[in-house]
């Protein structure tokens, strides 16, 4: 069954990734990534750069169900646990657009089962981690805390080490005036796990923490949304740094909800059946608002899209040449092979079916200049 959710879940990532524009902040990693430069290289299209990121993520989800497991004796039980991981917004959104988190949460997960099955690879692996890059920070913190919290002494030295030298080789930002950003990190989290789940979230992390006991998938979650909160009352945080550590508790949110469902007899448990459809049904609605975007524009007006510039420069890419002084834009475009005008242009309105986006001076005919990196 698993098999079959991957392959609906991959077209569905499929079909979004070539249908929307690519944005800056992914030009930056195709132009600054060997692997994914060779890629643009030899296709050239949105669709074949994110397919690396399609196939890593789907892997997530198959791990995430290996790991859910060890958790449910049923297999029903491990599959609904994988498929709420990957119903998660965050998860479906860092599966179609170049990011780190995706690659993050892969590695993790590799650990995360080295540690439980070869405990000496995956101390190998974790010095491996902390030259890659400085969210693993937060993994060492975390596995740190589980170290203590199992009175392996020696393990803790060993991870805090680590966590050091990252934070060495790397830095920890928290520098700055400070700044309250506690309520701007609960809406990032909210949007992360859509806001009723984000709820049940915050309650499977206290009443683990007050009444059961805490595992290193506990740690982990836990661990990077604690220290995001404690951080967000003096700045604002980096999501990529947290979120994808944080994600990884949701087989702890269906096994604390199972375990809820199962100990009540069965006229006592409409509430949870109650809260289990109210919940389920708002993380569909923000699922198929986040895949299926584009009536957004009729509702909130094109440039508060938030997805607008993909959109923007998806449809700039059909110009020879397009004048912006939008660094950002211009990264974009580059990626389309579409630089600035060398000599006259025309100036156009730009839509996206019949939705304006703006207007630009564009070109069809004149001779293109590649825009500075």
């Amino acid at each position: 069954m698993i098999y079959l959710y991957l392959l609906f879940y991959g077209l569905l990532l499929l079909y979004k990734a070539s249908t929307l524009g690519i944005g800056a902040q992914e030009a930056q990693i195709v132009f600054s990534s060997p692997l994914f430069s060779w890629i643009h290289s030899l296709f050239k299209s949105e669709l074949a750069v994110r397919v690396p990121n399609i196939a890593v993520t789907l892997v997530n989800i198959y791990l995430i169900y290996l790991l859910s497991k060890r958790y449910f004796k049923d297999e029903k039980e491990a599959l609904f646990s994988a498929v709420l991981f990957s119903l998660f917004p965050a998860i479906i959104a860092s599966g179609v657009v170049l990011n780190k988190a995706t690659f993050i949460i892969f590695l993790t997960l590799v650990f995360i089962f080295l540690y439980q099955n070869r405990r000496l690879f995956s101390y190998i692996f974790a010095f491996f981690l902390l030259f890659l890059d400085n969210s693993f920070a937060i993994l060492f913190l975390a596995l740190f805390f589980y170290a203590l919290y199992r009175r392996d002494y020696r393990e803790g030295l060993f991870f805090l080490l680590c966590f050091l030298l990252n934070v060495a080789l790397f830095g920890f930002d928290i520098g700055g005036k400070p700044r309250n950003y506690f309520l701007d990190t609960f809406a990032i989290f909210a949007t992360i796990f859509s806001p009723l789940l984000f709820l049940y979230f915050f309650y499977t992390i206290y009443r683990i923490l007050v009444k059961e006991q805490k595992d290193i998938l506990w740690f982990i979650s836990a661990t990077a949304f604690l220290f995001s909160l404690f951080l967000s009352f003096r700045q604002k945080i980096e999501l990529l740094d947290f979120a994808p550590f944080v994600v990884l508790g949701a087989p702890l949110m269906v096994r604390t909800f199972l375990n809820s469902y199962k100990v009540r007899i069965k006229k006592h448990r409409k509430k949870l059946k109650l809260m289990f459809f109210l919940v389920m049904g708002s993380l569909i609605v923000n699922d198929v608002l986040l895949v299926f975007n584009d009536f957004l524009f009729y509702v909130y007006g094109a440039k508060k899209h938030f997805a607008y510039r993909n959109y923007l420069a998806s449809e700039l890419s059909k110009f020879d040449c397009v004048e912006t002084e939008n660094k950002k834009l211009q990264l974009a475009l580059k990626f389309y092979g579409v630089g600035g005008c060398d000599g006259g242009c025309k100036k156009r309105e730009i839509f996206y079916k019949d939705i304006y986006l703006g207007s630009f001076c564009v070109s069809e005919g004149n001779k293109t200049e590649e825009p500075p990196r």
